[in-house]
């Protein structure tokens, strides 16, 4: 789970997935108010859990799986992606580019 690097607070799961939704600007700290964004590394990470849950798409056409099965990979793959995004969340308090 994040913590504020302002104050030490841990965040907690809610917290940490409504602050993930944020695409551009600071997320705040639910304890302190400070600005907190995310490291660059844990925004590469949370991308590729976004890309992951595509992957069956490829694989439905080649394999020509029926679109129940496509569709319900997809929602698992999203369900372990959202619980996985607090999990690589890293806070830092200043801004820094992606590359």
């Amino acid at each position: 789970m994040p913590v504020c690097e302002r104050c030490g607070t841990q965040w907690t799961w809610k917290q940490s997935i409504k602050a993930s939704w944020k695409i551009h600007g600071p997320m705040h700290c639910p304890n302190c108010k400070g600005s907190q964004y995310a490291t660059p590394k844990s925004r590469q990470r949370m991308t590729l859990i976004n890309w992951l849950i595509l992957l069956p798409l490829p694989f439905a056409v080649i394999l020509d799986f029926p679109l129940v099965y496509t569709v319900g990979m997809m929602i698992g793959l999203f369900a372990i992606g959202l619980s996985l995004i607090p999990k690589f969340l890293q806070l830092t308090s200043e801004q820094k580019a992606l590359w």
